[in-house]
Formats: structure tokens, sequence, C-alpha cells
């Protein structure tokens, strides 16, 4: 991981030109997203801390669910909480050399997104709040917005229990189009970074191939003389070859600014190349979240997905959390240690989002005040819902960063009332108040509920 002294260092070398070519080309607010997902199910009790438990009764001690007597009648919400009294959110208190991140964090609790369907997983349902399937997800939408001159509209990693390379659940950018995410950490090195690390020839020779490929697609096309879906054929495909032969410039044009911030390579990375079969998830999903870090510095990209256990969540964890994959430990979860397991799972994905938020606090924002962290949203939630087999009523969250696009991350807890009731709140609002935070002022619609929509817009709890 890339530390502070290195980045400070690199300011003298250039390592911040991307930046600097950014702030100048822009007058716009810097804004990154990052959305993080557990599969299978995150408990409402890994984010409930102590003050909310005391003030939501006697009945929410010792459970793992909010049951609908423990829900508030109105939203609640505990300014200057202590989040890390939760049972998972201990990674963002003050530590040996780590700064606190309780107070640059939200808890949300109560949302629901019944639409999604819950089950095992939601597909793209977590992030369209829609049926699996039937619409765009929220990076999809959010993605040209967030752009701007960086190479790569979005970066979209995970881990997966399914052995290939890439997996086509969690994102999408349309109906019935889904959107690839590398579950493979040594292929995702080599496709985010390739350009970079190849050198000029290698560069070079990428280019005269998309160059000789683009040549061909248009020769083809001065003497096309098929149908006319044919002829789309070629002109997408040709407006595809185009758009790679210009991150392919863009690439080779950030290469010496990048490259110092890159982790370590497959073969110097154990990380990258774990050799367990099942891999392991948790040591996979870490060195995704490298490949992320650097990205994000690097200027690569301003839209991260991390989907932890997609396609598939009956992945594998180290012996010393457990002896069991995540479909059997959910299973099995209240014999021997596998609740603590659960639990130790979703302890360790937070402690990557802190590592991630920590590294970006210390790197300062250029073009505007403050830090990349300011300006960046971390979103931690899970596939579909609140347990194994998730009725969508409650999707547990965790927010880090973005309090200088207005979201309200300053050591919050807010607990909306429980579905069904008409001050309850839904998961696309959450989403809403994203789309405002990146400067959408209408971005109220989102999602596929239908009438089930409860009410439309942000949600001023978290947002304004």
């Amino acid at each position: 991981m890339m530390k502070r002294r290195t980045l400070l260092r690199g300011l003298g070398a250039g390592l911040f030109a991307p930046f600097m070519k950014e702030a100048f080309a822009r007058a716009v607010t810097p804004s990154r997203l990052v959305l993080v997902l557990e599969c299978n199910g995150i408990y409402p009790q890994a984010f409930l801390t102590t003050r909310a438990r005391n003030a939501l009764g006697a009945a929410a001690i010792g459970s793992r669910h909010l049951f609908s007597h423990v829900y508030p009648a109105k939203p609640l919400v505990l300014q200057g909480d202590a989040l890390s009294s939760a049972l998972c959110l201990g990674p963002l208190a003050a530590s040996a050399g780590n700064s606190s991140l309780e107070q640059r964090s939200a808890v949300v609790l109560g949302l629901s997104s019944t639409i999604a369907g819950g089950g095992h997983s939601s597909g793209t349902g977590a992030l369209s709040c829609a049926v699996h399937g039937a619409g765009a997800t929220l990076d999809a939408v959010l993605a040209p917005r967030l752009k701007r001159n960086a190479p790569f509209d979005a970066l979209r990693l995970g881990t997966s229990s399914a052995r290939v390379s890439i997996v086509y659940e969690t994102c999408s950018h349309g109906p019935r189009k889904p959107a690839g995410i590398l579950v493979n950490p040594a292929l995702a090195y080599d496709s985010t970074f390739g350009s970079l690390i190849g050198g000029a020839a290698t560069g070079r020779d990428r280019g005269q191939l998309f160059d000789f490929a683009r040549d061909d697609v248009k020769a083809a096309l001065a003497t096309f003389r098929g149908n006319s879906n044919e002829r789309l054929k070629l002109e997408r495909y040709l407006t595809s070859l185009e758009s790679l032969r210009s991150r392919e410039d863009v690439l080779r044009s950030m290469a010496d600014q990048v490259r110092p911030l890159l982790p370590p390579p497959p073969a110097e990375n154990p990380l990258l190349r774990d050799p367990s079969n099942p891999p392991d998830s948790l040591a996979w999903i870490e060195a995704q979240f490298q490949i992320a870090t650097a990205s994000l510095l690097g200027g690569l990209t301003h839209l991260v997905v991390l989907a932890s256990g997609t396609s598939g969540f009956d992945v594998s964890y180290p012996s010393s959390i457990a002896g069991e994959a995540r479909h059997n430990l959910q299973h099995g979860i209240d014999a021997g240690g596998n609740w603590n397991a659960i639990a130790a799972v979703t302890r360790r994905h937070v402690e990557l989002v802190a590592r991630l938020a920590r590294t970006l606090e210390a790197t300062p924002e250029v073009g505007a005040s403050g830090s990349m962290l300011d300006h960046t949203a971390i979103v931690f939630m899970s596939d579909n819902g609140e347990q194994h087999h998730s009725t969508a009523r409650e999707w547990p969250m965790l927010l880090v960063g973005g309090n200088a696009l207005g979201l309200k991350t300053d050591g919050r807890t807010v607990v909306f009332p429980e579905e069904g009731k008409a001050s309850n709140r839904q998961v696309s609002n959450l989403f809403n108040s994203l789309g405002h935070a990146f400067g959408d002022s209408s971005f109220d619609t989102f999602g596929q509920e239908g009438t089930a929509r409860i009410t439309p817009g942000p949600l001023s709890e978290l947002y304004g």
C-alpha cells in the first residue's frame, strides 16, 4: 500500500501531473465513488452501535436482526455516535499510526429495497433497485458524469466462487446488458496497468494493433453492401475500437506519473497469485483493493465497484477465520463459532474500506481544498440485504468520506422506520443522495420500484 511519504515525495517528480491536468481542465468539484459489496448479507447487528442499541430498547439487545417492534416510529438520527462500538466497525477507530474515521463516516439502518428480491443474492438488483437484469446499476448511470478525463469510466473488480476470470452479476449497463467484473486479481492487474508497465515499445505495439483493426473496419465499411443491422454492428465495433485507442493514448501519457503508485506485480505479490484451491476470497479482495487504490490515486478512474463474492456467494475464507465456505457458515450460523466467523469476515471488509479511506485522507486533493477522501464517497453494503435468505426489507449501509460533496458523514447513525411504514425510506433514496452529491440536482427517480416507491429524492438525514 502506498505510504503518504512516498506520495509526497512524488509531488516533486510529477507524480500528481494527472491530477494537475484534471484540475486545470475543469471547473467542477472533484468527485469519486467507491461501491463495496459483501456477498450474502450484512446483519444489522454488525453496524449497530451501543448508543443506537440503547436508543432502540431492550428488544435490540443480542439480536442479529432489527425486528418490527425494534425500529423507531420516525427516523432516528444519532449525531456524534461512537461508530466503532458496533460489532464490525472497530477498524474505524483510531489505533497506532491510524487516524480515527468515526467522524468521517455514517451508519444507515432500516432502508428497504424489496424490488431487488433478496434471497441468496439480488444480482444486479442491489445496485439498480430493480428486478435482477431489468435496469442499469448505479455505477453505469453515474460513470459518464464521474469519468471526466480518466481513461477508465469505471473499474469493476471482485471475487467469486465461480472458476472463471470474469463474471456478469452485480453490475449492468441496462436491461439485459450485464457489465463484466474481473474476479481474478492477476488478470485485473494486467488489464488495468498493462499499458503502464510494458514500457513505450509495448504501448506502441498495442496502439498499432488498435490502428490496424480500426483501419480494417473502416475499409470494410467503405465497401459494405449488407443490411442495415450488420452495418450497425460494424459501426459499433469501430466506435469501440476508437474508444480503446483513445484510452491507450491517455494511459501512455500518464505512465511515468502513475507507475510509482502501482502495487507489486503478480510475480512479487502473493495476494495476486493465491495458489490455494479454492482461493482465499479475503486475500483476493484485498488484492483488488490494492488495484482500486492505485487506480484512484493515479487518476485512472473515478468510480470503482468492489464486489466480494459476486456470481456465486459460496466463497472460501482462511482457516484462521472459518473452516467452512460462506454458504455453510450461513446455514449453520448458530453452530459453534460460525456467527463469529461471519462477523469477522464483515469486519475484515470494513478494515479494507478503512485502509482505502485513510490512504485517500492522507492524499491532498488537487484543484480543491481538503483531501481526496473529502471528495470520495465510499459505500459498503451487501448484495442482498440483511441475512442469508434475505427479505430485502433491510439493507445496512456504511458510508465513509464525501463530506465536501455534501454528505453528512460526521459520525452519525441513522435508523429509519421499518419497511411498510410511510416514513420508511429505500436504497434508491440513498442512491438519489449520491446523485445529488455528484452534482445532478434532478437525480430523484433512480430505481424501478413503481408504485412501491415511497418518495423520490435524497435523504435529508444524510445529504444537504
